[in-house]
């Protein structure tokens, strides 16, 4: 919500009867919103999410003592990316305090790329910086809410995590305001594939996918990472071939791990079947013809007698037309 005093109160009013709320307000901080938006200085703007921050403090105090909600605090500077960084800095200082942050009950400090208007690296760059110019650090959970304007918010997102960020707010698939949030499902599984367990189940992203679909009206491209129809499958003889290999070797071996080139995780960790790794066209060539024989007909043919059915199944020329 606004930190404006109606949008407030009617959120506590909202939120009576919830045992776990989180509390989350926001005002512009960028340059260009306070010169074209608020009209206002560095000043105006802070003692806007300074007086938001003590109301909330007395709401909370009052709803916490009738019944006994557990209520957590989140502030955003919203349009973090086009705000000076010592002001950020600054403004989120201020309603800590007023807040009355500590190390044993921290605030939420959401910072926002609200649009999307630089590289990767600089917003983790602008993170890191915010990190190191707090004080009292502990007394804060930092988190990261990138968009997707420039189609890069998961790279965004994953390098601010580097960077010392402690949450993050996206969106399943991407949906959001204008090219979207930051996809949750394919940031939580890049990290699952460098060995780092986002604490979320993909386990049926099928299903997921249809609900999403379902729910939203709107569908998922058959190329979306891991979810997208096309996302295990080859169609390159060269890639056919590798990952040919690489499932003889899983078969044959005792390894530990997955080790199939081409495909980047295990398409059975996400419930997705086997089936449509490997597909017949025009790019195809006899190592996915020799894989779908020895795996629809359950017969090992040889490799000598897959290359005389490739020549065997090859396409007659077209006759000449004649006059």
């Amino acid at each position: 919500m606004q930190a404006r005093e109606k949008l407030i109160r009617k959120t506590f009013e909202a939120v009576k009867g919830a045992k776990n709320v989180i509390v989350h307000f926001y005002n512009s901080t960028s340059t260009l919103q306070r010169k074209v938006v608020f009209q206002k200085g560095k000043a105006g703007i802070t003692e806007i999410a300074v007086e938001g921050a003590k109301l909330i403090r007395e709401l909370t105090e009052k709803e916490i003592a009738t019944s006994g909600a557990n209520i957590r605090y989140e502030y955003s500077p919203e349009s973090f990316t086009g705000t000076e960084m010592d002001f950020a800095v600054d403004i989120c200082e201020a309603v800590l305090d007023t807040l009355g942050a500590t190390k044993e009950k921290p605030v939420i400090i959401n910072l926002p790329s609200t649009v999307e208007m630089c590289t990767p690296n600089t917003y983790a760059d602008q993170i890191e910086y915010f990190i190191s110019k707090m004080k009292n650090r502990d007394r804060a959970i930092i988190s990261l809410h990138p968009h997707n304007d420039r189609g890069t918010g998961v790279a965004a997102t994953e390098l601010a995590l580097l960077a010392g960020g402690d949450r993050v707010e996206g969106t399943l698939f991407g949906n959001g305001e204008r090219t979207g949030n930051v996809d949750v499902v394919t940031l939580a599984l890049n990290m699952y594939t460098q060995g780092v367990d986002p604490k979320l189940d993909f386990s049926h992203i099928n299903d997921l996918k249809e609900i999403c679909e379902r729910v939203t009206k709107m569908p998922i491209g058959a190329r979306q990472p891991y979810a997208g129809e096309l996302v295990f499958t080859a169609f390159s003889g060269s890639h056919q071939d590798a990952i040919r290999k690489g499932l003889e070797y899983m078969a044959n071996t005792n390894t530990p791990y997955w080790e199939v080139p081409y495909l980047p995780i295990n398409p059975a960790d996400l419930n997705r079947e086997y089936e449509p790794v490997i597909r017949i066209n025009s790019q195809s060539g006899k190592a996915a013809l020799l894989l779908l024989c020895n795996r629809q007909l359950a017969t090992i043919y040889p490799r000598k007698c897959t290359l005389n059915l490739v020549t065997w199944l090859k396409p007659l020329p077209m006759p000449m037309a004649t006059s």
